[in-house]
């Protein structure tokens, strides 16, 4: 077996009328019902992973402290082996494990990560420029995102944002700030699939609609805030972009001068799609593969809370790079919200253990063994090919009328 378990939750045992009582009296809201009296939850993939025993090992180095803790550099070195260095990373992080950090690593937090650019400036570059994010989940990154970005639009008309497919919580961002959500899906998304080709070839039919995407960029360039695209596409079943479609929608965001989003809360599950069904990309890491959608894009947002850690989000603008140019002194402007809704740029809304927890968690979840076999429920059905599945849609039949 690839995991061992040792501890076990014991779970009670309910009957089929004791179940029903409870339902009636919650008015069947699956989000009031007891989750104790649930024996398979499929509510969420959101906050429910276990966490790697190196995680929890992580866990018990924790610093609290208020303000520059010991684990903050290395989260934001974590984040650029993530997003930027594909197979050659540099693992700070296992420096601490070793014991408290020495005046050299220290120093390297000033003097050699003064140079980094990116989606992670360094040094006190990072506070004359701050580019890098902490928050509690993906939501409060969305609230962050599109609050800082409504200031810089005064027309009578409500901006826009394209997307292959918005998530609930981004979509409710981006109305409550005054903004237009329109999705993009492929004509094709929902139609059914062969299912003797389920397992062997994917369409990624979690990709935006290209000729729609064209079009509305011509008719409507300059009243266009952002292009979001959605890694893996939830909103549409969860399936998977391929680099192809990401790399004509940063083709089309250069001409129009909009810059391109990910929402990168299941990216990792992309990009092992990617390498088992895009042609070209057999033989390349996950690393790598996320290296190159990373550099597609402008900023990202990240949900820590899939499939990585119990707590936590991320936000990135990559610097000078279209967002950066578009949204002048916007980094500003986020770092205020952070703080005065979340807390210190040092934790962002987060404790001290769970950033420690999640910076050993970002280098477990690109292992393929564990993306193709722990991370995922495998549920084949035609509109979610393959492997890698979270999500199982019911569809009642209507009943024919006599």
């Amino acid at each position: 077996p690839l995991i061992s378990s040792y501890v076990v939750k014991k779970a009670q045992s309910f009957t089929r009328a004791e179940r029903r009582a409870i339902l009636e009296k919650t008015d069947c809201n699956m989000f009031n019902f007891p989750s104790s009296m649930v024996v398979v939850d499929l509510i969420t993939d959101s906050g429910t992973s276990a966490l790697f025993q190196q995680m929890w090992a992580a866990l018990m180095l924790g610093d609290e402290s208020y303000a520059r803790n010991s684990w903050y550099y290395v989260f934001l070195d974590a984040i650029r082996d993530f997003t930027q260095r594909g197979d050659k990373p540099n693992k700070r992080y296992l420096s601490l494990f070793e014991g408290p950090e020495s005046f050299e690593e220290i120093k390297k937090n000033f003097m050699e990560d003064e140079k980094e650019r990116g989606f992670v400036n360094g040094g006190v570059f990072q506070l004359e420029h701050p580019n890098f994010f902490i928050l509690p989940q993906g939501r409060c990154c969305e609230n962050v995102l599109f609050e800082s970005m409504r200031s810089y639009w005064k027309s009578e008309k409500s901006p826009l944002v394209l997307s292959n497919g918005l998530f609930d919580t981004t979509r409710a961002n981006i109305k409550l700030r005054e903004f237009d959500g329109v999705d993009l899906f492929l004509p094709e998304i929902f139609d059914d699939y062969p299912l003797d080709k389920i397992g062997k070839e994917n369409p990624f039919r979690g990709n935006i609609d290209l000729p729609a995407l064209q079009k509305a960029l011509e008719k409507d360039s300059a009243r266009t805030a952002l292009i979001v695209m959605t890694l893996t596409n939830n909103t549409g079943a969860g399936q998977p972009v391929s680099m192809e479609n990401m790399r004509a929608v940063r083709k089309l965001c250069e001409q129009h001068n909009v810059p391109l989003w990910i929402d990168a809360a299941r990216i990792t599950d992309n990009a092992a799609l990617i390498k088992r069904y895009e042609k070209g990309y057999e033989s390349k890491s996950i690393p790598e593969i996320l290296k190159e959608l990373f550099s597609l894009a402008d900023g990202f947002h990240f949900s820590l809370k899939k499939t990585l850690a119990n707590m936590g989000g991320v936000m990135c603008l990559k610097q000078d790079g279209l967002f950066d140019k578009k949204y002048p002194k916007i980094g500003d402007e986020m770092k205020k919200r952070q703080i005065i809704h979340y807390g210190n740029d040092s934790y962002g809304g987060m404790s001290g253990r769970d950033i420690a927890a999640v910076t050993v968690g970002l280098y477990q979840v690109v292992k393929e063994d564990y993306i193709y076999s722990l991370s995922l429920i495998h549920i084949s059905e035609p509109t979610r090919l393959g492997m890698i599945s979270y999500a199982v849609f019911c569809l009642k039949k209507k009943k024919k009328k006599k």
